[in-house]
């Protein structure tokens, strides 16, 4: 085989879309109002696929769904004004990332030189011409040159991750997930405190976000904050185990309740194609437990994502202890442990739109893993 056999054709199946949502999610990028008007009538919305393009000119790439009022309005003007939003304007985010009228109410605005409504608030704003425009998948690709441009002191508004919060945020939750890898692979030891110098060191973070990933870590029972104000990792016993597949459990259990009744062809047939792979790695003359992981995991995330809830499937996340299964299963037979055809069944009654078939599904593959756990835990002399 020869290096070029591994390339992908430009007409070659593309990322699946969940995981390219997970992925890209974790590109923090700016967060902006998109405004323009038309025959008196002012059009906003948030957007964060805003890029400079050129120093010289000046000119900005601007991506605006084709759904939007604002994109055909922009289209229309030629015209259009980008307010970056300073660190606590998340109502303003969210005010322009909704469907409706009225959206300008109440607010400072005034009118830039091109004739566009500007945020009066905001950290800065830009006036653009449009020089040219190009479609896109689902959006408008705008190419504008910059005519005015105007900034202010603060900090930016971030979006990161489905969630809209300060630049701070995101260096926070970069240092948590981290922190919480290096807890679930045993890369710290168990009996000795967690010394928040040598962490922020080791993972090149600030002793303020190692600490905030600390108490955090904490919050979910894997590391626990002593009577001396230190910090060590918590052994996983039977009992918090348990208590984080079942946590687990109940979050699956709303999903089937509220989506497998109402899922797409494409969501249906992603599900079905996570777990082909996943009966195909358990079928290889030597699965790779890596390999498994990552599909099981995205395979469960892609299920619970299905609601269409960040705040739900981070909280999803913060249960898992995926990290521990090579510790917890690597040196046995792994593959014939696991209830690989669990996926394949869930997938099955999601076609089928059955819900209470889903739900005896997940809450018997619960059951299955937690005696996997438990089995190894004992092996481990109770702790691990």
């Amino acid at each position: 085989m020869t290096s070029s056999d591994n390339v992908l054709q430009p007409d070659e199946a593309v990322v699946e879309q969940q995981l390219f949502r997970d992925v890209i999610g974790r590109f923090a990028s700016g967060v902006t109002v998109i405004t323009t008007t038309v025959d008196g009538v002012d059009f906003g919305t948030t957007a964060s696929a805003v890029s400079s393009l050129s120093m010289e000119p000046p000119m900005l790439v601007v991506c605006l769904n084709k759904t939007s009022g604002t994109q055909a309005a922009v289209l229309k003007a030629g015209v259009f004004g980008v307010n970056i939003l300073a660190e606590g304007q998340e109502e303003l985010a969210n005010r322009f990332a909704s469907k409706g009228v009225g959206k300008f109410a109440g607010l400072n605005v005034e009118t830039g030189q091109t004739g566009v409504p500007l945020l009066s608030d905001a950290l800065a704003d830009l006036e653009c011409h449009v020089t040219e425009s190009v479609s896109g998948g689902t959006h408008t690709v705008f190419l504008a040159r910059v005519a005015i441009a105007r900034g202010r002191d603060g900090a930016p508004l971030t979006y990161f991750r489905g969630r809209f919060g300060r630049l701070e945020n995101v260096r926070e939750d970069t240092a948590y997930k981290a922190m919480r890898d290096l807890v679930l692979t045993r890369q710290v030891p168990l009996d000795q405190p967690l010394e928040l110098a040598a962490l922020a060191r080791r993972l090149d973070r600030e002793p303020a976000h190692i600490a905030f990933a600390l108490m955090k870590l904490a919050s979910e029972h894997l590391v626990t904050h002593t009577a001396s104000g230190q910090y060590v990792a918590t052994p996983l016993t039977v009992e918090l185990a348990d208590e984080l597949f079942d946590a687990g459990c109940v979050i699956e259990i709303g999903v089937a309740d509220r989506a497998v009744g109402h899922l797409t062809e494409t969501d249906i047939a992603t599900l079905e194609g996570y777990a082909a792979t996943l009966s195909r790695i358990v079928a290889d003359d030597a699965p790779d437990i890596g390999e498994f992981l990552k599909a099981r995991y995205l395979y469960r995330r892609y299920f619970v994502g299905l609601v269409k809830c960040s705040q739900l499937t981070d909280m999803y996340d913060r249960l898992g202890i995926s990290g521990m299964w090579p510790q917890l299963i690597s040196d046995q037979p792994w593959w014939f442990q696991f209830d690989v055809q669990h996926h394949a069944r869930l997938a099955r009654a999601c076609r089928d739109r059955d819900v209470g078939r889903a739900k005896q599904v997940i809450y018997e593959h619960t059951d299955h893993v937690k005696i996997l756990v438990r089995e190894a835990i004992a092996d481990a002399g109770g702790q691990l």
